[in-house]
């Protein structure tokens, strides 16, 4: 029984909650880590219609590959979604009886790949509303912190939805945001000048980030020359998370691809997309 696989610990949850951010180290069993490898190699080279290639857009070296909903045509992305302690995990740290999927994202940055990846919470640019939603990055290689996505503490308590920042760089926007009503602005000068404290870790394969969707974060390119910094993150949503496709939200993009929910705002986001994975009564 995959329920029985993984407890978070009190002083992860009160971590989650205090933070916005926690590690939680050896937490995915690598027989889950290795067939998520395979996946990973196959999405880099067939991707989904979704695919962003940062570096290419933006035209500095190495690459960087993101893509999502690999669990809709990878096997081994299902298996980890159903059948690992995620979801458990995911509903354990955030108090949720249940939780759905709401995406999975392949974040892959090759040896010496100079695009960074920009300061941002998730809330901005998603569809929903309520409080219980949270992404689980797993490292899928040994990454150093340096190179390792780092957390703004505490940020999940300014609620903030910022304006949009482009992953590619904003002279290759293609304006899928355009229509963002965000206003408020990232602090990136208080965060240059260290007057907020960041938190970060050296991760291992197996290992798990778990951080709340208002969470600030934000990473360097890949400074290793040898090593992939590939990381599959999953985003969950507990029980009070309800469908909001406000202007210049991922919503957009996704039903231009095929990826349409077909709820109606305000409807709980649990449906053939959206299914759910994990609930404490099942």
């Amino acid at each position: 029984d995959r329920r029985a696989l993984s407890t978070v610990s009190a002083l992860s949850k009160l971590e989650f909650e205090e933070d916005g951010v926690v590690c939680i180290r050896n937490a995915i069993p690598q027989k889950f880590v290795e067939s998520l490898r395979q996946a990973c190699k196959e999405n880099m080279e067939n991707p989904g219609p979704l695919c962003d290639e940062h570096s290419a857009a933006a035209g500095s070296a190495g690459r960087f590959h993101d893509d999502q909903f690999l669990w809709r045509r990878h096997e081994e992305c299902r298996e980890y979604l159903f059948n690992s302690p995620v979801a458990k995990i995911a509903a354990q740290i955030m108090g949720s009886a249940s939780v759905n999927i709401l995406y999975d994202h392949l974040l892959v940055k090759e040896p010496g790949t100079v695009a960074p990846t920009p300061w941002h919470n998730d809330y901005s640019y998603w569809q929903v509303r309520g409080d219980d939603i949270c992404s689980i990055w797993l490292a899928l290689d040994n990454v150093k912190r340096e190179n390792m996505v780092t957390y703004v503490r505490g940020s999940h308590r300014w609620r903030m939805l910022h304006k949009i920042t482009n992953f590619s760089g904003e002279d290759s926007d293609d304006g899928r945001y355009a229509q963002s009503p965000n206003q408020e602005e990232i602090p990136l000068e208080a965060i240059r000048k260290g007057e907020y404290e960041l938190l970060g870790w050296d991760m291992e394969p197996g290992d798990i980030v778990v951080h709340h969707g208002w969470t600030l974060h934000g990473a360097t390119g890949n400074t290793d020359l040898k090593t992939m910094r590939r990381g599959y993150a999953t985003r969950w949503m507990g029980d009070d998370i309800t469908f909001d496709p406000r202007p210049g939200t991922m919503h957009f993009k996704w039903a231009e691809n095929g990826y349409d929910c077909g709820l109606q705002p305000g409807a709980k986001m649990d449906c053939e997309l959206f299914p759910t994975v994990y609930s404490s009564s099942a």
